[in-house]
């Protein structure tokens, strides 16, 4: 229990520190690329630690590291302005913007940059296609129409190209009736799916009870394991299983769970003849892992520099307009506060994604930095994007609101975010009590 909860603590404190960091650093350079006196660059709110002074700036480690600020000289309307020409609301409105700006921007910079070098690297790829295999009764699926071998090929407006993107587009979607676009038989057919809001490990997501289809054709095996000692190899088909026929993994499945201490006869279909296999039972293996073969194959998506950009801007754009989806679901009462998740959830996910790989828990952080990125530019007070919705506005009206309406934008935004902290806080709180009491 110690370890794990040292390795959340360690995954959020690396993470979010990380990203803090990089989003400060963006005001900071621009800032001084436009030659403004930097009086603080803090990572962490509060109390001051410890630090050092370099130059007009205090670089400090503040007592509460969640968060961070950059301050400039007369970047607070409240206080005196003396007018020098180094002072943040000294310089032209268009300098201002940028150094606002730059903060949510090297949020998203570094969300490409992490998966460009994920790609070139190389990135195991295990692509099933949208094709449904199970589809459970009286679940959302079924209550829509759909029915095993239909073919996803688009939900609202996006293409459906893998069974990635379905599973994203209906756990995005919990009580949102979707249309859904869908191939029988050769025939184009729509229906509406409303996925159904259930608990996960990862926080609240919609449902549609189904899974997706997968060929029983063997792509591998592993040496020394049951699988070789029966003689099965690879190109070898499953048909049947117990004296049940086989067209799909879902077929096997419930043959796996129910034979779990007994042998398993399979009938191999193997160069136009039918074969026999007893197979040795799978005994205390979880009924998705089979004694030594798999029907998914894995490939390793290798890419070059430039490949690897444009595949990177594809997903991170991808993932955009999926927050940017569940933000108007918000805004619509489709969405609920509960999918909000705060530092006690993220700290958990952090610690597990670093418990499983450093791949994984890199691809989350290079996540959340998007996510920070985009939330930072909605238009709310206190946060860049309600500041850059000030200097807009005041650019558009060609003259500068009053110190008064500005007091007042503020304590706006601070209400809004003082809420949304307690609703992400009470959140985690409730979740982290559920998974106690689950065990």
């Amino acid at each position: 229990m110690a370890q794990i909860l040292g390795s959340n603590v360690l995954g959020f404190v690396i993470g979010l520190g990380f990203l803090i960091f990089v989003h400060e650093l963006g005001h900071f350079g621009v800032a001084k690329l436009f030659r403004v006196r930097v009086l603080v660059f803090s990572f962490g709110f509060g109390k001051r630690l410890f630090g050092f002074k370099r130059g007009d700036t205090d670089y400090r480690v503040s007592l509460i590291p969640l968060g961070g600020y950059v301050r400039m000289a007369g970047d607070n309307p409240e206080e005196n302005q003396t007018g020098n020409p180094d002072e943040f609301l000294s310089k032209p409105k268009w300098q201002r913007f940028l150094i606002l700006f730059a903060g949510p921007a090297m949020n998203i910079l570094i969300a490409i940059a992490v998966f460009a070098v994920m790609y070139m690297i190389g990135v195991p790829q295990a692509p099933l296609k949208p094709i449904l295999g199970e589809v459970v009764r009286g679940k959302a699926a079924d209550k829509a129409g759909l029915k095993p071998f239909d073919r996803i090929v688009r939900i609202e407006d996006e293409a459906i190209n893998d069974w990635d993107d379905f599973r994203l587009m209906v756990s995005m979607n919990a009580g949102t009736t979707l249309d859904v676009e869908y191939v029988r038989d050769g025939k184009t057919q729509t229906t509406k799916l409303t996925p159904v809001h259930e608990n996960s490990d990862y926080g609240p997501v919609g449902k549609a009870g189904a899974a997706p289809f997968v060929d029983t054709k063997v792509v591998s095996v592993e040496p020394g394991s049951a699988a070789t000692k029966a003689g099965i190899k690879v190109g070898d088909r499953v048909v049947g299983a117990n004296g049940k026929p086989v067209t799909q993994l879902f077929d096997l499945e419930g043959v796996f769970e129910k034979s779990r201490t007994k042998p398993i006869v399979l009938e191999i279909e193997r160069a136009g003849a039918k074969v026999p296999i007893t197979l040795a039972p799978p005994g205390k293996n979880p009924p998705d892992t089979y004694p030594g073969f798999s029907f998914v194959p894995v490939t390793i998506q290798k890419l070059p520099f430039i490949p690897a950009i444009g595949e990177s801007v594809r997903q991170n754009w991808k993932m955009l307009k999926l927050a940017v989806f569940s933000l108007r679901r918000m805004f619509r009462s489709e969405g609920s506060v509960k999918e909000l998740s705060g530092p006690i959830s993220i700290a958990r996910i952090s610690g597990e994604m670093l418990r499983r790989s450093l791949r994984d828990f890199i691809g989350l952080v290079a996540l959340i930095s998007l996510q920070l990125g985009v939330m930072n530019l909605l238009p709310i007070p206190v946060l860049d994007g309600g500041h850059i919705m000030i200097l807009l506005i005041e650019g558009v009206a060609r003259r500068d609101l009053s110190l008064r309406v500005k007091e007042r934008i503020q304590q706006l935004g601070f209400a809004v975010l003082a809420m949304l902290m307690i609703v992400v806080l009470y959140n985690d709180v409730i979740a982290q009590v559920f998974r106690t009491k689950g065990g």
